[in-house]
């Protein structure tokens, strides 16, 4: 046994395993695992992508894939239920009838007692209007509130054990906080022990999970084995970088981007607006955060500033030149300036091209050769060496020339895609959360690779992320977006203890693992609150808040802020004596 294997004290643990190991005919798969969990305890189970986890949920599922030999002991106390990661439900069946089903099986409920039931377990879960949302399909919820049924569903069985496989994963950080911390808070007052297996980072059932309540012990799955976590050293504080000098090489003025939706029956024509009249300044060397949930506008305001998307109205000033009205030519040149880093680098390459026919391509496509036809043999031997010293700065062997996107990992795809921004010797770099497919170790690597070569290079950099803290951590400025709009712009420094925004302060609690105030979920961008979009989950609202959109005002130097509630406290400062 590791130093990490826990065996429990008595036969009362809902969950004890000893000496578990999974084989094929050709390798072991998971080696001699051993650990308890006890009644109402929660254990978080981390690991990178591939580490085994949803393999040993499975088999203490007793579904472990065919082919796979389980040997060792795994005793189980109480009924067990498996939550997938998909969360899956009855497509074809009302939420209403599978609570029935299932506590008519489970405890022999007639229907009414069952539908009571059905509904106080969604309520547990801060599901408005429970009873109502009994009379729907799964496909007819939303992400965030389909995940909540389906663990209210788990749930209601009583169980002694539940296993949850990377719960509510693609929820925004605000979301899933939220109902890990109901689900844990559940699980203890009903004594059900609690299996949670985490994603890649950022994920709250990584991190250490005791200070904010999620889970009581964690273990890590590391290489078909267990191991304890390691206390990590507090980080240093990142560099505080100086104010840029010179002027904006990047200005954006009331930017606004939108598509068509068709027309209404009245045959008026319909948009849905994301990016609501932004403006931004990016000086030459700086950095800038956009934070935000899903659906805010950030990924497609970076997109608009390289006319990826195109605008509706507005203007984006580079160096001078209009891109929102620039000819081709002219976008052409500014492409060798402006690169961008994708979520998903591996689909931002042609999967039918090496590597190296890759970046040739982008190097002559932005950056074209002037040789002469005398010099071809040494332009082609420069254009090798430069290959080669691109993947060299990214700490990738020039071997990966020769590779297609389908042979590199995750991490190794990551610092490919960040080779081939680089070739061209941009002046900015969009980023559009980069490291969105790896994990703690390998994102936090990639990261700080980014950061170097940015600082000696000398990079203007726009991140976009739902991680505040990432986020605040790598910007020495940052805008918090909210529907297409600014509600907070201030340093990050000053961000990350003073936020002044509610919104800005649930991202922030977030990504410490602390439950974020707002209730409900993201209002639709297809019918946006009369007033502060933020209203309906605002603890601070207020009848004002349902009247006028707040502006962005300033209540302190170099700190604005679009919140009624905010700016009232601003003013009341400044009169204080």
């Amino acid at each position: 046994m590791s130093g990490a294997d826990v065996i429990g004290p008595d036969d009362r643990s809902p969950l004890r395993v000893e000496g578990l190991s999974l084989l094929t005919s050709r390798d072991i798969l998971l080696d001699r695992l051993s650990f308890a969990v006890e009644p109402g305890e929660v254990l978080a189970l981390s690991g990178a992508a591939g580490a085994g986890k949803t393999l040993l949920l499975r088999a203490l599922s007793g579904l472990a894939p065919k082919g796979v030999t389980v040997l060792g002991d795994i005793h189980i106390q109480g009924r067990r239920i498996l939550v997938t990661q998909d969360g899956a439900l009855d497509p074809l069946r009302t939420i209403g009838a599978q609570f029935t089903e299932l506590l008519a099986h489970q405890s022999g409920m007639d229907e009414r007692t069952a539908l009571r039931c059905a509904a106080e377990a969604l309520e547990r879960f801060q599901v408005p209007a429970a009873a109502r949302r009994l009379a729907l399909h799964p496909h007819e919820l939303g992400e965030a509130m389909r995940w909540r049924a389906a663990l209210a569903l788990a749930m209601a069985a009583e169980p002694a054990l539940l296993l949850a496989d990377a719960p509510a994963a693609a929820l925004d950080p605000t979301q899933r906080v939220r109902l890990l911390s109901d689900l844990a808070a559940w699980t203890r007052e009903a004594g059900t022990a609690l299996l949670l297996a985490g994603r890649p980072q950022p994920d709250p059932i990584q991190a250490d999970p005791v200070p904010s309540g999620l889970a009581d012990r964690r273990l890590i799955l590391a290489q078909g084995r267990l191991e304890a976590p390691e206390e990590e050293p507090t980080p240093a504080p990142p560099p505080v970088e100086p104010a840029p000098s010179g002027p904006p090489i990047l200005s954006v003025r009331d930017l606004r981007v939108a598509f068509p939706l068709g027309r209404s029956w009245r045959g008026a024509e319909r948009w849905l607006t994301v990016v609501d009249g932004l403006s931004i300044a990016l000086a030459e060397g700086e950095t800038l955060a956009l934070l935000g949930e899903t659906g805010s506008g950030k990924s497609v305001l970076a997109r608009a500033i390289l006319r990826l998307v195109p605008p509706v109205g507005g203007q984006v000033s580079w160096l001078g030149t209009d891109l929102a009205a620039a000819p081709p030519e002219a976008m052409r040149r500014a492409r060798g300036d402006l690169q961008i880093l994708f979520p998903d680098p591996l689909a931002a390459f042609d999967p039918l091209m090496t590597i190296g026919a890759q970046f040739a391509e982008t190097l002559e496509s932005l950056r074209p050769s002037r040789s002469t036809a005398q010099s071809a043999a040494q332009s082609t031997a420069d254009r090798a060496a430069r290959l080669a010293e691109a993947l060299e700065e990214v700490g990738l062997p020039a071997a990966v020339l020769d590779l297609h996107p389908g042979s590199l990992r995750p991490a190794e795809a990551a610092r490919a895609g960040l080779a081939r921004a680089l070739l061209p010797e941009p002046r900015l770099l969009v980023c559009d959360e980069p490291a969105a497919t790896l994990d703690g170790s390998e994102r936090a690597d990639f990261l700080a690779l980014l950061q170097a070569i940015r600082r000696r290079r000398r990079l203007a950099l726009l991140y976009a992320t739902q991680d505040a803290a990432e986020g605040l951590g790598i910007a020495r400025r940052a805008l918090v977006l909210l529907l297409g709009r600014i509600v907070e712009s201030a340093d990050s420094v000053v961000l990350a203890t003073g936020a002044r925004h509610p919104y800005s302060r649930a991202l922030i609690a977030a990504a410490g693992l602390d439950r974020p105030a707002l209730h409900g979920d993201p209002p639709s961008p297809l019918r946006p609150p009369t007033g502060c979009p933020l209203r309906l989950r605002c603890p601070l609202a207020h009848d004002g808040c349902a009247q006028v959109p707040p502006t962005l005002d300033p209540v302190a130097p170099g700190h604005r802020v679009a919140c009624h509630v905010a700016q009232d406290s601003a003013q009341e400062d400044g009169k204080a004596p």
